[in-house]
């Protein structure tokens, strides 16, 4: 993790409200309904994602017994990885911060903690607007090891309790 931990959600959150807060004005009531970070295994980018309304409704009426999953993933929407030129700062920090081997979980998970705490920044500005008409999001993007518990855990702290409870079922069916 970059010496100053506060460096990092600071960016994180900086970079994502320019991102989400820059969508939201280009378009107006436009149907967005899910807002993503994610980071990768190794925990050396930073990632955004966005959906729509009318992206998700057409891949779950494709494929309805993964109607949860569409809703959830953010390498499924319409919107991934958008504007990662905002990021890239931040993932090229990462990519050279110089560690021990011996250090690399409080790394990783410094960095998803990070992000977390930049949404949940988000969410309390009311970044997202209200309601349960959209989902927040943290993910890694190839989770081999991710405790099930621990994406519960940061879905519960970013969305309202209806929708964290509609994860831990779905996931818990997975």
């Amino acid at each position: 993790m970059p010496d100053d931990e506060a460096w990092l959600k600071t960016e994180v959150e900086r970079a994502a409200r320019e991102t989400f807060v820059g969508l939201i004005n280009a378009r107006p009531g436009a149907d967005y309904c899910g807002y993503a970070l994610y980071s990768d295994a190794s925990a050396m980018t930073v990632c955004c994602a966005v959906n729509t309304r009318s992206h998700l409704a057409q891949l779950q009426s494709e494929d309805p017994a993964e109607a949860k999953y569409y809703q959830w993933s953010p390498a499924e929407w319409s919107m991934e990885n958008v504007t990662a030129e905002r990021f890239a700062p931040i993932s090229r920090r990462l990519r050279t911060e110089d560690r021990p081997d011996a250090e690399f979980t409080r790394f990783r998970d410094g960095v998803y903690e990070a992000c977390v705490a930049a949404l949940e920044s988000l969410v309390a500005a009311g970044i997202f607007g209200t309601g349960a008409d959209h989902v927040v999001v943290f993910a890694v993007s190839d989770p081999d090891d991710l405790d099930p518990a621990l994406e519960a855990e940061w879905v519960r702290r970013l969305n309202p309790p209806d929708q964290a409870d509609q994860f831990a079922r779905w996931r818990d069916r997975a």
